[in-house]
């Protein structure tokens, strides 16, 4: 039921069959990249600073989470509000994103491990561990998380099983037909990678 609905709504944004590398004159005028050019255009304009601050106000009182910083590409095709912070847990270093899309009532989290060594020496990393004073393990802080955006941002978590769903019949920016997902049509162009969770 749900995969109909999201697909149905994938349509109203989206033309189906029409390649948006060689075919851009007919993808450009068709209704549904008009719409959604204009949804995200509106969404920016008049809507983004305000959905932002009252998204990062939630998290205020909380010692980890207020250090939530927006990172929104709307310019780079983001169709998503895109909030991110770093933490280091057992000498790694972690970057937590929180992506609510603005097609739809929904929102994924995404955990990625990075390479620390790339960004601090050993002694720095023991230096910024000691001086972090959060007790919560990095999946409680995700769970927190998951609650403030569930309970009082009223979002909810897109289906993990339909992330990754193709979209056969759908082609945007970089991604030609067969390569185009739902996390493409409701987030952003990225792909998921395995190191993250």
């Amino acid at each position: 039921m749900i995969e109909k609905v999201l697909k149905n709504l994938i349509y109203i944004f989206y033309p189906r069959n029409i390649s948006f590398e060689r075919e851009q004159e007919k993808y450009f005028v068709s209704d549904q990249y008009r719409r959604l050019n204009q949804t995200l255009k509106t969404f920016e304009s008049d809507f983004k600073e305000v959905c932002s601050k009252n998204i990062l106000e939630q998290f205020e009182d909380d010692y980890t989470l207020k250090n939530f910083q927006d990172h929104t590409l709307f310019e780079f095709g983001d169709k998503c509000l895109t909030f991110n912070f770093g933490i280091i847990e057992d000498g790694e270093l972690y970057t937590v994103s929180l992506l609510i899309s603005v097609l739809a009532p929904y929102y994924i989290i995404k955990c990625q491990k990075n390479i620390i060594e790339l960004v601090f020496s050993k002694d720095r990393i023991a230096e910024l561990e000691a001086a972090n004073f959060e007790q919560r393990k990095l999946k409680e802080i995700i769970l927190k998380l998951e609650n403030i955006v569930e309970e009082k941002l009223y979002y909810n978590k897109f289906p993990d099983k339909m992330l990754n769903y193709v979209m056969e019949d759908i082609s945007f920016q970089e991604a030609d037909f067969g390569y185009f997902n739902m996390f493409n049509a409701f987030f952003n162009n990225l792909i998921m990678r395995e190191n993250e969770k």
